[in-house]
């Protein structure tokens, strides 16, 4: 069988990272070793291998639909945008350096020796590597600068379907677009078009599809419907973060839980579980009035926390979270949100501000120092005082919080990395704030019925009348099953037996 198979966009939010990973798991089903990877990823949605390694959660989810373990090898470039035109370079799942978008561009070659050691690498374990592209191919901006999309086609012979969306419009003008722009070795490489979120009947498009294979003499290898996914994906832009406005599906009282849409906001992804939930509403707030009405208001992570906390104070949200307390209100900090609730922020080596030391929200008695090395690691554990409420996360985070009292601990952990271990974690005040650098608490249904359960006992609100919780796990399960189906149902079936037989 051919080694790699690569799955290149038109743009981005195409949907690259979940055919990529519908396709991986079509292939596992199938009995291959597969293995993902993309060279370069652009997000504040991160996680942690159980090496202590950081990449893109994308390339997480691929893992997962190929049924193996990630690690750094699979996404070794991840870049994190700060703001003020500064990213976090993360190689090889660890900090290497911040630098401005302009500077980044001097260390392309060293970088590319990089993606070079780990695709080379993964082709050696695995039987097949499926490659996600970024953003366009075509940028001609770019181009001498590529180190995701057709240079690693070039590198490694992949066979590369281009994917166009055709919900947004412009969609064979786009493929031929990218088409006329590819040199010759570039146009070999291109096996086919793929176009993705069709609302309709197929036979509507077959003029427009045989008059786009006439044109460039690249087949259309399929049509895929569009599908409402619940799956991780990379840009903080993402449909996910609209208002879950859906009526419960339970009888009680609705809880509703509204989650601040910082400028920075990371790792969203923390929030997805939330939005499945019968029992809850969800939304995104921007503005300190949309607090009127909320039972939880959670400050969510961040890549600028001082950036973040400065447009926060300026946006009145200081006097209004203390106003929303006092009238009875719950509030959850959760990594660089459980930071903001603190005192004060310090950060002597000017990773995130020109200021040394900044007031905090002040709702805790705590501080935080930012430190250059970056605090990388999975956990697990449970809500402290109910070992049934079961979590497992992820920390990434600059800083080391100190406690200037003592507070009762909201988690405990008991194991970190593949290490047993037994340590309080996060906080809880009076079960009124609650924080915690653990990302990824909610996933498991055990944990969230539990918590929940509490916080509606604090407010007095009643329980559903029916058990029940929606098993994240469960979800993502379904929904790659449901892309893989849908890929092989859609997918030209000459195309599909040839990549299976290696062809």
């Amino acid at each position: 069988m051919g080694k790699f198979l690569m799955f290149q966009g038109t743009a981005s939010s195409v949907g690259k990272s979940v055919i990529a990973a519908g396709m991986i798991r079509l292939l596992r089903n199938k009995g291959f070793k597969v293995a993902p990877f993309k060279a370069q990823n652009m997000s504040l949605n991160s996680g942690v291998t159980l090496q202590g390694e950081e990449i893109g959660r994308a390339q997480i989810l691929q893992a997962q639909a190929a049924c193996i373990e990630p690690d750094a090898r699979m996404n070794p470039i991840l870049l994190k945008p700060q703001g003020a035109n500064r990213i976090q370079v993360i190689a090889k799942g660890k900090v290497w350096r911040t630098c401005t978008s302009f500077e980044y561009y001097h260390y392309i070659e060293e970088l590319w020796r990089m993606v070079k050691e780990s695709l080379d690498s993964l082709a050696q374990e695995f039987d097949l590597v499926v490659i996600e592209g970024a953003g366009s191919p075509a940028e001609i901006n770019l181009r001498h600068k590529d180190l995701v999309n057709m240079r690693v086609a070039k590198y490694c012979d992949a066979p590369v379907i281009l994917i166009g969306d055709i919900d947004r419009g412009g969609v064979f003008a786009s493929l031929y677009g990218t088409w006329a722009l590819f040199d010759e070795e570039e146009r070999r490489l291109l096996r086919g078009f793929l176009i993705n979120k069709f609302r309709g009947e197929r036979r509507i498009l077959e003029p427009a599809l045989q008059e786009i294979e006439k044109l460039t003499g690249v087949t259309v290898l399929g049509v895929l419907p569009y599908l409402e996914l619940h799956l991780d994906e990379e840009d903080s832009l993402s449909e996910h973060l609209r208002d879950r406005n859906r009526k419960s599906l339970l009888a009680g009282d609705v809880f509703r839980v509204g989650v601040i849409r910082l400028p920075h906001i990371a790792n969203y992804t923390d929030f997805q579980p939330l939005g499945r939930e019968p029992y809850l509403k969800l939304s995104y707030i921007t503005s300190a009035r949309e607090l009127a009405g909320l039972d939880l208001l959670i400050i969510p992570g961040t890549k600028n926390t001082f950036s973040d906390l400065a447009w926060l104070k300026e946006r009145g949200f200081n006097e209004a979270i203390e106003g929303f307390l006092k009238a009875g209100g719950l509030v959850m900090g959760i990594c660089g949100g459980f930071q903001m609730l603190g005192e004060r922020l310090l950060d002597p080596w000017g990773l995130e501000s020109p200021d040394r030391v900044v007031s905090g929200l002040g709702f805790l008695a705590m501080e935080t120092c930012f430190d250059k090395e970056k605090v990388l690691r999975r956990v697990e554990g449970y809500l402290a005082g109910d070992a049934s409420a079961r979590f497992a996360g992820y920390e990434i985070h600059m800083g080391k919080t100190h406690f200037e009292k003592e507070y009762p601990p909201f988690l405990v952990i008991e194991k970190i990395l593949d290490q047993n271990s037994q340590r309080f974690e996060g906080v809880c005040v009076g079960k009124r704030i609650f924080g915690t650098y653990v990302h990824g608490v909610f996933d498991r249904a055990s944990f969230r019925k539990r918590f929940f359960d509490l916080l509606r006992q604090e407010k007095g609100l009643s329980a559903p009348e029916e058990k029940v919780t929606v098993s994240w796990e469960d979800i993502r399960e379904k929904e790659l099953a449901r892309v893989s189906e849908v890929l092989e149902e859609n997918l030209d079936p000459k195309f599909l037996d040839c990549l299976l037989a290696g062809k």
